[in-house]
């Protein structure tokens, strides 16, 4: 966490107690929000693989509770650090209070060793009204504890009351980068699908996206955005192991990169004109993914990069004129190929690539039967052209 958040922390991973499950939160948003959009946080409640093995738990906690612990941090000008935003209005969680298991309980979560439960959670209008477009910002739950929870199933505990327990489970810090753009990408809208969401992820391991960037870039010059993949997974969980091509120059109706230019109140999406060729006709090609270039692996926590470079020659159009505003966006994808294990556990693992190597895998064609691992878009990033 950066300084300016961890000041305002109430429970990390270091507060965990013994004796209760290790449960994390994860939020994520859809990269742009604007003026006409719900601004819908997806809530990851995920339990690792602690010492009661086996072993389920039920807890109640909803996103009345989440949504009334938010903070929001505004990134300053020129990454100058974060401040934090006072959201007027601010109310307290409700208490937490018993309940009978049985019938509805809208709040009522169980979760197995390993096991996740997904809800959303509508981020308030009071934290909609401090937004600037343009602007970056970070939401922050900044941990917290659930008193009513106990172990067993739902099942076993059907027609009881579930009371406070101690200790608590311990619910550490969580954050996720939103961004406002009130005109949103109106232009592509009305003619290409909508970026992947996070509330399309299946029940896989899960990969965020995020991309950087200069701000200002000097005319005739060029843009670096870096491009960094993110494996989201507690401490001790399995290492993954995944075709990374698709991160680099993947495309299609929701998947890959954009680049838009500012014109009046909407954003003009910039055609690639670049041609190239291949051969296509020859027999796919056997790779070892431990051995090959486009396949990474990483430890839970870990992030791989890779990077773009725009300029006038390969991706800026060529009237690119000073004071143009540019759009950069990753829409999302759906990854082809992925499994677990580091490359260590996949010294013999082959797959079959076309001839041409950079394109789907062709054998698996399933994946091995493992879900898909879909990856949301990412934020979007803006660079101005200036003298």
């Amino acid at each position: 966490m950066d300084p300016e958040i961890e000041s305002f922390l109430l429970f990390t991973e270091s507060d965990v107690p013994p004796n209760t499950p290790h449960v994390s939160l994860e939020l994520a948003l859809g990269q742009i929000l604007t003026e006409n959009s719900d601004c819908n946080v997806l809530v990851t409640l995920r339990r690792s693989n602690d010492s009661n093995e086996g072993k389920p738990c039920i807890l109640s906690w909803s996103q009345y509770d989440a949504a009334a612990a938010f903070m929001l941090f505004h990134h300053t000008p020129n990454n100058n650090g974060l401040r934090k935003i006072d959201i007027e209005g601010d109310p307290a969680a409700a208490p937490q209070a018993p309940l009978i298991v049985g019938g509805w309980n809208g709040s009522l979560r169980e979760l197995t060793p390993g096991g996740s439960v997904r809800f959303m959670a509508t981020l308030p209008k009071r934290y909609r009204r401090e937004l600037v477009s343009g602007e970056k910002y970070e939401l922050v739950w900044p941990g917290g504890e659930i008193a009513i929870w106990d172990w067993g199933s739902k099942e076993q505990h059907s027609g009881q009351r579930l009371d406070e327990k101690v200790p608590k489970i311990c619910l550490p810090a969580a954050r996720v980068t939103l961004e406002f753009n009130k005109f949103g990408l109106d232009a592509e809208a009305q003619g290409s699908p909508s970026p992947i969401a996070a509330s399309e992820r299946m029940e896989a391991p899960t990969l965020s996206v995020s991309l950087d960037c200069e701000k200002i870039v000097p005319q005739g010059g060029e843009v670096d955005v870096k491009i960094s993949v993110l494996y989201e997974a507690p401490t001790g969980s399995p290492a993954i192991t995944f075709h990374s091509y698709p991160f680099q120059w993947w495309y299609g109706p929701r998947e890959g990169y954009r680049l838009y230019r500012r014109r009046e109140n909407t954003w003009e999406k910039i055609e690639d004109d670049t041609t190239g060729f291949m051969i296509v006709d020859d027999p796919d090609v056997s790779i070892n993914v431990s051995q090959d270039e486009n396949f990474e692996d990483l430890q839970a926590g870990e992030t791989w990069t890779t990077s773009h470079r725009l300029q006038a020659q390969g991706g800026l159009p060529d009237d690119t004129s000073v004071g143009d505003v540019f759009r950069y966006i990753f829409k999302g994808v759906k990854l082809d190929w992925w499994d677990w294990g580091d490359s260590s556990d996949h010294v013999e693992t082959v797959v079959k690539l076309p001839c041409f190597i950079k394109g789907q895998v062709t054998e698996p064609q399933d994946n091995g039967g493992r879900p898909k691992l879909i990856v949301p878009a990412s934020n979007a990033v803006e660079f101005t052209i200036a003298e």
